[in-house]
């Protein structure tokens, strides 16, 4: 089987998404179908299937000197964010045990997995796709109709733009974000030219560095 390449949106116990990626004859292919797993499904599934990258989005590290929750990277993407938009980048210490489940799957996997990334999907959409997206990157978390309208909006530029094939659409923004973040650990090892790797404090400990999309523009 051919090299697989998994995403993962922390969150809740009940709420963390996950997807995978691999090379086809066509492009990339969807062969794990984004869903709902538990972080034991998560680990187990990376044990079995021939996963070579993991890229989570969630804190995977925690620096001495950010008191404030903002890590060096929080901030420097923060300041590459619309000015509207930076609040997607959360304060560490505002996200309860979100951080504490992305670490934990970090720490479970790096025996298994030879890269694990942190990584951002809504600031990544919003890179790739550029500033014709950034209306759909806004809306897609919002729920409802123009939520379900930003979603297809964004999967359909976002698979167009990595030549990715599915049988299904992702039709929620945990399932989006998974997909995303495989996209992402995909694009580590065959094209990492096209990331942008966010600097950290020489006092960072954790799992992993943190990668987005570099900007459509600067590409």
């Amino acid at each position: 089987m051919d090299a697989i390449y998994v995403g993962v949106d922390v969150a809740g116990a009940r709420n963390t998404w996950v997807a995978g990626l691999a090379e086809g004859e066509e492009g990339l292919e969807v062969v794990w179908a984004p869903q709902l797993r538990s972080l034991e499904a998560i680990v187990a599934y990376c044990q079995e299937a021939p996963v070579v990258a993991v890229a989570i989005d969630g804190h995977l590290t925690m620096s001495l000197t950010a008191e404030t929750g903002f890590r060096a990277s929080d901030r420097q993407l923060r300041a590459l964010l619309p000015r509207g938009c930076r609040n997607w980048v959360s304060s560490l210490n505002s996200l309860m045990a979100v951080p504490v489940r992305g670490q934990l799957l970090a720490e479970h996997l790096s025996p298994l997995v030879g890269t694990v990334l942190e990584t951002h999907p809504r600031a990544s959409l919003l890179f790739a796709l550029g500033e014709g997206a950034e209306g759909a990157a806004r809306a897609y978390k919002g729920g409802g109709e123009a939520g379900a309208r930003a979603i297809a909006a964004l999967w359909k530029g976002w698979a167009a733009r990595f030549g990715i094939s599915v049988d299904e659409a992702p039709r929620t923004d945990g399932a989006l974000d998974a997909l995303v973040c495989a996209t992402t650990a995909y694009v580590y090892h065959r094209d990492p030219g096209a990331l942008l790797r966010l600097q950290e404090e020489d006092s960072v400990r954790g799992w992993g560095p943190f990668y987005v999309m570099g900007k459509v523009d600067d590409a």
